[in-house]
């Protein structure tokens, strides 16, 4: 069995595109990502109708309710928010907050805040999974380092107007001390993929917390080029780890699908964890850019590799979650008004309350 835990969908209306990109990369079954999201709050009643076009094939991660960001002194009421998704029929919850432009885009608080405190405490205390975005690549805060395609997707971070990547680490430090049963699944190895020893004291300080291994390619050139050093780490904590591909489903002409970066994306993270040697070709369009790759593998016994690709994840979240479909009107119409409220285009979510109110 292959789980995707990690697929970005905001295609508002179409679903289609989903089984699509289970079938062409041989997945069973994925988790969508909400974010939080400046046109529309959040995409949470996108991933909610994508769960319903895809029944027994689609778990959801729903994002905070942003609007509580601009509104701090109500901070203490995102935990009945959750409270309200988790009775929706959500599985879990994402956060991008940890992401440096996010946290530029939105007022978020610091992770160790007080305004904090309830939140966590209440997703701690219902035992409820969070995918958390916290970082990007370290080289993305060092002037003669960074990659030129990040300095033109806007990830180039040392100008002083993002967050430091010391400083959220720090704070995540500060969360899990006061909090150490936070059921955590930290994207992109936490961008730890060349501090190993790092990752190692934290899982083995805390025993809920863990990783996935969406690309980044510099998490799988990192740990080539130290492959013992990975395959020791992997051959240990193989029950903290998750695949996921980082797949983006969305509406956009340019962007949609991608099917040919879809599947490098999946024969990459696959064939890492089970081959001796990975090879792949390179796409200009995708992950990769336009150079061919060849990095070591880790060439895990299979038992370990069905661990990451499956298990871990049902360990974590046992069966989907039905819909509650009276509740996801309800809250629909409280998002509505929030949107009018903050001047935002209603017309995706009155599509989508259509559709619940058809099923």
């Amino acid at each position: 069995m292959l789980i995707d835990s990690h697929i970005h969908y905001d295609a508002s209306g179409d679903a289609s595109k989903i089984l699509e990109a289970l079938e062409v990369t041989g997945t069973d079954m994925c988790c969508l990502q909400a974010q939080i999201y400046k046109k529309k709050i959040n995409q949470n009643f996108d991933v909610f109708y994508a769960k319903l076009k895809c029944p027994n094939k689609v778990y959801i991660n729903i994002a905070l309710d942003s609007y509580l960001y601009y509104h701090q002194e109500k901070m203490d009421e995102m935990p009945n928010y959750i409270k309200r998704m988790m009775e929706c029929g959500a599985d879990g919850i994402k956060m991008i907050e940890g992401k440096p432009t996010e946290r530029k885009l939105f007022p978020i608080p610091d992770f160790d805040s007080p305004v904090y405190e309830a939140t966590f405490k209440y997703i701690e205390d219902n035992k409820i999974h969070v995918t958390w975005h916290v970082n990007d690549p370290e080289e993305f805060w060092d002037e003669e380092k960074v990659p030129d395609w990040a300095k033109r997707s806007g990830w180039f971070y040392s100008d002083g107007t993002f967050v430091n990547n010391i400083d959220q680490y720090t704070q995540i430090e500060r969360l899990l001390a006061r909090h150490p049963k936070l059921h955590i699944t930290f994207a992109h190895f936490y961008f730890k993929s060349a501090d190993l020893d790092y990752l190692a004291k934290m899982f083995d300080k805390y025993p809920y917390v863990g990783v996935d291994i969406t690309p980044g390619i510099e998490l799988f050139t990192n740990m080539s080029e130290n492959i013992e050093k990975a395959k020791c780490f992997f051959n240990k904590y193989y029950e903290r780890i998750m695949y996921g591909t980082d797949i983006s489903v969305d509406s956009g002409e340019i962007n949609g699908l991608n099917i040919v970066d879809a599947i490098t994306r999946k024969n990459l993270c696959c064939d890492f964890l089970a081959k001796d040697k990975v090879y792949l070709k390179g796409d200009e369009k995708g992950l990769l850019g336009k150079d061919d790759l060849i990095i070591n593998g880790l060439k895990l016994d299979r038992e370990k590799v069905e661990y990451i690709e499956a298990k871990n994840f049902l360990k974590e979240y046992g069966e989907i979650k039905k819909l509650n479909i009276n509740k996801i009107l309800e809250e629909a119409l409280i998002h509505r008004e929030r949107l009018i409220e903050e001047l935002k285009d209603t017309s995706y979510l009155d599509k989508l309350i259509e559709e619940f109110k058809k099923a």
